[in-house]
C-alpha cells in the first residue's frame, strides 16, 4: 500500500502560480519552487514529472481558475456588457496590490519564445479572453447598445490586443492615470461605432 499524499495539489498549483507570476518560468529555480510550494524536489517530480510539468500544470490551473473566472465575472455576468468590457479592463490596475505580478498568461506569452511547452496554455488562455470579448460584444448588439452590424470578431480582436498591451504594461509598473487612458481609448473605440449609428 503507497503512503497517503499528505499535501494538497490546488494548493500546491495556487503556489505555483504566484511563483511563476513573479519571477516567470526561467526565473523560477527549483529551489524556489521548493520553497514557495514546501515541497521536496522528489514530490514535485513525482507528481508533475518536471519543472515543465509543474508550470504546464500551473498554467492550465490559472487558465481555469482566474482567466475564466475573470471571464464570467465581467464579460458574461454583468447586465451591461459595455459596463463589464470596461470592468474587465480596469480590474487588472485597480488590484491594491504592490507591486502587481501581472497575468501569469500575458507574462508567459511574452517569454514563450523561450518556453515553446506553454504554447498551448498560452493560446487557450488568449481564445477565452476572445471568446468573452465576442460574447459580450454580442449581447451588447443585440440590447441595442452597439450597431446591429458590427462585426464582433473584429471588435474582439482588437480588444484582445489592446488588452494584452495593457497587461505588459501594468507589469511595467506604468501610472493607473495612464492606464485609464488607454482604456477610455479601447471603450471609446466602441462607443464610436454607436455614435456612428445616430
Amino acid at each position: 500500500m503507497g503512503r497517503k499524499q499528505l499535501w494538497d495539489q490546488s494548493e500546491v498549483l495556487t503556489s505555483a502560480m504566484r511563483l511563476f507570476r513573479r519571477r516567470g518560468y526561467l526565473g523560477a529555480s527549483l529551489r524556489d519552487i521548493e520553497e514557495a510550494t514546501g515541497l521536496h524536489p522528489g514530490s514535485l517530480y513525482r507528481v508533475f514529472r518536471s519543472k515543465d510539468g509543474l508550470f504546464r500544470a500551473a498554467l492550465d490551473a490559472y487558465n481555469d481558475q482566474v482567466v475564466q473566472g475573470r471571464v464570467q465575472a465581467h464579460l458574461r455576468e454583468p447586465a451591461d456588457p459595455v459596463a463589464g468590457i470596461r470592468s474587465f479592463f480596469t480590474s487588472t490596475f485597480e488590484t491594491g496590490l504592490d507591486p502587481d505580478p501581472g497575468c501569469l498568461l500575458t507574462n508567459t506569452a511574452v517569454e514563450s519564445f523561450t518556453v515553446p511547452q506553454a504554447a498551448d496554455g498560452v493560446r487557450r488562455g488568449l481564445e477565452t479572453i476572445e471568446s468573452g470579448f465576442t460574447e459580450a460584444l454580442t449581447r451588447a448588439r443585440t440590447l441595442g447598445l452597439l450597431p446591429a452590424d458590427l462585426d464582433v470578431e473584429v471588435s474582439a480582436a482588437h480588444l484582445l490586443a489592446l488588452y494584452q498591451g495593457l497587461l505588459v504594461l501594468v507589469r511595467a509598473g506604468t501610472p493607473a492615470s495612464k492606464l485609464h487612458m488607454i482604456t477610455d481609448g479601447a471603450m471609446a473605440s466602441i462607443d464610436s461605432e454607436k455614435e456612428g449609428q445616430r
